[in-house]
């Protein structure tokens, strides 16, 4: 069972790695804007975000097994589609449909290990599913890397057809009924997926073309979907069946966890795109140096995940999290000024002080907030979850990406100084994350780390 849910989240995180380093050669290959080309990782990250909840629910409605099945072979087939494409237009709507996909199959996993294991060693048990995928994420950009420059950026789509069928083998033999099943919840709640897609897209799309819209535009554009979501969260608190339980929200525990897991991902896609198109840009390295480039801001992941379970039920989780956040700020500060030089070395050694600091947010967040909900709820509270990861995800391509745009217009490779406000941007996230934690959790509610709270 872990087998297969580790290799479903590690099939997602290696596309977003793989995608980040072979982004500048699909650029160039099939004449993307520069505008167009942040809409390629965006698509997906904006479409997983808005249908993240709605997949949970799903789950919760008709059995974690058939939408983790359903979810992974969608997967599959959105990934052939993002290798065939042969327009700009045609990738970022693949790309799409591979994020609905993902918001179908990851919520199932989160909560079928939850089901499966008890509070004293779910800790431990998300630790190696994180773990055993933090493998792809390690290798991702090394192997995005090679194979654009071998095969051509077409293969890091193709690479995806083998484990989803692998995932999809595993899974019908080993994700029993018992651990993926539905728990009769009734009802779907059809007005607040609307509401939350309307208006998160809405916000994306604002912050996405603030270069190139008028400023009337895109602030009439973020006001409405300012108000869509202010008015899906108040629907959703006064409905018996909810899409996303934003009454989860009112607690400091969940809430302290969805704040960190949001800005981790907001510095994750800032540090895995935007880094590896810094070193094809402005160092000139070529796809599989970039890839090489990278590993410093991935193998700690790889080497580090496992071990977070048992510290943060050493250490207690409030602080493990602090203080990976605030390394991770560090380390995207250090990556700001580096840039200004156009030399790999220093740009690598804050790439490994942030890859040693964010698996410290991760795993001990998710513990936390998953040991939250009752087993009736473990879909959509992992749906929830899921939307916190990828909406930090979507802005952090969106606001760095709009900051890049903003003080470079010229034709791309970008210089290296264009890199460095956005880098600092995310720096200062991850540090109001921190800050935020400390004034949300109080010490005795993270003594447990990952265990539920008597």
């Amino acid at each position: 069972m872990l087998a297969a849910t580790s290799l479903a989240l590690g099939m997602t995180f290696a596309d977003e790695t793989l995608v980040g380093v072979a982004l500048p050669t699909m650029r160039d290959d099939l004449g993307i804007s520069g505008s167009l080309s942040h809409w390629v990782p965006n698509a997906y990250l904006l479409t997983f975000a808005v249908l993240a909840a709605a997949g949970g629910r799903f789950g919760d409605l008709v059995g974690t097994r058939r939408m983790f099945l359903l979810g992974t072979l969608g997967f599959a087939v959105a990934s052939l589609l993002c290798g065939l494409a042969t327009s700009g237009g045609a990738l970022v709507v693949a790309r799409a449909a591979q994020g609905a996909a993902a918001a179908a199959m990851l919520p199932q996993a989160m909560a079928i290990i939850t089901n499966s294991f008890p509070p004293d060693r779910l800790g431990r048990a998300i630790g190696t599913y994180v773990g055993a995928a933090s493998v792809a994420l390690a290798v991702g950009p090394l192997l995005g890397g090679v194979l654009t420059e071998s095969l051509g950026w077409r293969s890091v789509f193709f690479l995806n057809l083998a484990p989803a069928a692998a995932v999809l083998l595993i899974a019908r033999v080993v994700v029993t009924p018992r651990t993926g099943a539905g728990h009769g919840a009734r009802g779907f709640d059809g007005w607040g997926l609307v509401t939350s897609v309307a208006g998160l897209g809405l916000l994306v799309t604002a912050v996405m073309q603030s270069t190139e819209w008028h400023p009337t535009t895109v602030l009439a554009l973020l006001a409405a979907g300012v108000l869509l979501l202010c008015g899906f969260a108040r629907t959703e608190t006064r409905r018996a069946e909810p899409l996303v339980d934003v009454r989860l929200l009112a607690g400091r525990r969940f809430l302290g966890s969805a704040v960190m897991v949001f800005c981790a991902q907001f510095s994750f896609l800032a540090a895995v795109l935007y880094g590896a198109m810094y070193v094809q840009d402005a160092l000139r390295l070529g796809p599989a140096a970039a890839g090489l480039a990278m590993l410093p801001a991935m193998v700690p992941t790889l080497l580090l995940a496992p071990a977070t379970g048992a510290l943060s039920r050493r250490l207690g989780a409030r602080p493990l999290t602090i203080v990976g956040a605030m390394g991770a700020a560090l380390g995207f500060s250090l990556m700001a000024v580096a840039t200004e030089a156009e030399v790999y070395w220093p740009f690598g050694a804050a790439l490994l002080v942030w890859g040693i600091s964010i698996p410290l947010v991760y795993n001990p967040a998710l513990s936390v907030a998953m040991s939250a909900p009752p087993t009736a709820r473990r879909g959509g509270t992992s749906g929830l979850l899921e939307m916190c990861l990828q909406i930090g995800g979507t802005l952090g391509t969106a606001v760095v990406g709009a900051t890049l745009l903003r003080t470079h217009s010229g034709p791309n490779p970008l210089p290296g100084s264009t890199f460095a406000q956005g880098f600092f941007v995310t720096s200062g996230v991850l540090a109001a994350a921190a800050l935020t934690q400390g004034l949300l959790m109080a010490s005795d509610t993270w003594a447990s780390g990952g265990a539920p709270s008597p």
